[in-house]
């Protein structure tokens, strides 16, 4: 069986649930993201990613990456701690959690 063509891109758009990112992305607002931004180098603090959550990789969320973590990964947090479910909960995300780097919003 083939992969669908939206798994060979590497690009993805997102639509952005929740309150978690307020102020810097708005529910119902949409993210283009990068996902070969991470191929070649490490997230850095900062970057506006989408996760998997460790808990339910069905699950995605957007999140900001606040600091490597060591060999455990990277703690990713919202910018809205009070409507925020992110590494507070869960703690640090590994390499394949990360799904890619948010390039733009629309």
């Amino acid at each position: 069986m083939l992969p669908k063509l939206g798994a060979l891109l590497p690009f993805a758009r997102y639509q952005v649930e929740g309150e978690s990112m307020s102020p810097a992305l708005s529910p119902r607002e949409r993210v283009v993201v990068n996902k070969a931004a991470y191929w070649f180098s490490k997230p850095r603090p900062g970057d506006l990613v989408v996760v998997r959550d460790p808990r339910r990789p069905d699950r995605l969320l957007i999140k900001r990456i606040d600091s490597e973590a060591g060999p455990d990964g990277w703690l990713v947090l919202g910018d809205n701690p009070q409507s925020s479910t992110d590494s507070r909960h869960f703690g640090p995300v590994g390499r394949e959690l990360i799904v890619g780097k948010v390039w733009f919003r629309y």
